[in-house]
């Protein structure tokens, strides 16, 4: 309880449109916002969003208003569809499971994008790579080379509903009092995982199509689960675009072979595509550097930086237009 003001300190644990379900005080609330949080937001991201702590005042037993969301220690968002808008997908967690099957989906480049948007979002990576009884141990032996070769410090771990290899180390990697979100396309057996971690079937699972081998966007809400030992788990309806916002800094930690690499370049802005004496060119020619690695990294950078220049030309605009309004403002009152 925060005394001053007496309001109730609670989690955003689901939401809904134009609700939130908000925990707190062993109490479910169905929550709104105030005018004032609706006044003041500018961004998608000025809203609650799952994962947020939040003050709330309660009406009566199962309904309160959103007074102030908190500091968020974390964030994981990702491009808004086609607009120059990002998209919080859930806040305050410590994990990022980021699950892939080991069938038509199965792909390094998808893994990396995930990696890049927790990592920017100061939240660990986790790969998960799921459905490995759909393979043979010699492939799968094999995926799990290539995924070390490029991730070599994150973990990960192997799984299947089926067979109920792996669940036992997935369940082991989560912790009291953490948050883990789940995180993948849709049809990779995200929801499937999170129902035997709980033991039980809370949330509905559709089978893939036997042509295609995708599979159906079954969550269709951002929700919060609870482990017997005390962890949180966020399950999110599949990704189908992965969309990069400003994630400069998680992009330099991801590709770090090639951060390290551009130090030796002739050009202190080299942007590693046609420059002579490009030392990642070089390693890419070599063969020491892997050309999709290599590719992946400029696709992602170009999506970054042609956001982040979006936003600034944004900024300028909404200035610009601020000024306008303040000095038409000024006109009238000497009028």
């Amino acid at each position: 309880m925060d005394k001053e003001n007496k309001l109730i300190i609670g989690r955003v644990s689901a939401e809904y449109k134009e609700r939130y379900e908000v925990i707190a005080s062993s109490h479910q609330y169905i929550s709104r916002i105030t005018g004032k949080i609706l006044h003041n937001a500018k961004l998608r991201e000025d809203y609650p969003a799952i994962g947020d702590y939040v003050k709330i005042s309660p009406i009566d037993d199962t309904s309160a208003l959103i007074q102030e969301i908190l500091p968020r220690k974390s964030v994981l968002r990702k491009k808004y569809g086609d607009k120059l808008e990002s998209q919080l997908i859930a806040t305050n967690v410590d994990v990022a499971f980021i699950v892939e099957s080991v069938g038509r989906d199965y792909n390094l480049n998808r893994f990396e994008r995930f990696v890049v948007l927790a990592k920017d979002g100061k939240i660990i990576p986790v790969i998960v790579l799921n459905k490995i009884d759909l393979i043979t141990q010699t492939d799968l032996n094999k995926k799990l080379k290539d995924i070390n070769s490029r991730f070599g410090e994150i973990d990960v771990i192997t799984t299947s509903t089926i067979t109920k290899q792996g669940l036992f180390e997935l369940k082991n990697y989560i912790q009291k009092d953490k948050t883990y979100c789940f995180l993948g396309s849709s049809g990779v057996g995200k929801s499937s995982l999170i129902n035997a971690l709980l033991g039980s079937n809370q949330i509905k699972t559709s089978e893939i199509g036997s042509q295609t081998q995708r599979g159906k966007h079954t969550t269709t809400n951002r929700e919060m689960h609870f482990l017997e030992n005390g962890g949180v788990l966020i399950d999110n309806p599949g990704i189908r675009e992965i969309g990069m916002v400003s994630s400069e800094n998680g992009i330099d930690d991801v590709f770090k072979e090639i951060i390290g690499l551009s130090k030796d370049c002739k050009f202190t802005d080299c942007t590693h595509t046609n420059e002579p004496k490009c030392a990642v060119l070089e390693a890419v020619e070599a063969g020491t550097l892997s050309e999709d690695q290599y590719q992946n990294y400029l696709k992602l950078k170009k999506e970054a930086d042609f956001y982040e220049m979006a936003e600034i030309e944004k900024r300028n605009k909404d200035r610009k237009f601020g000024k306008f309004i303040k000095k038409a403002l000024e006109q009238l009152e000497k009028n």
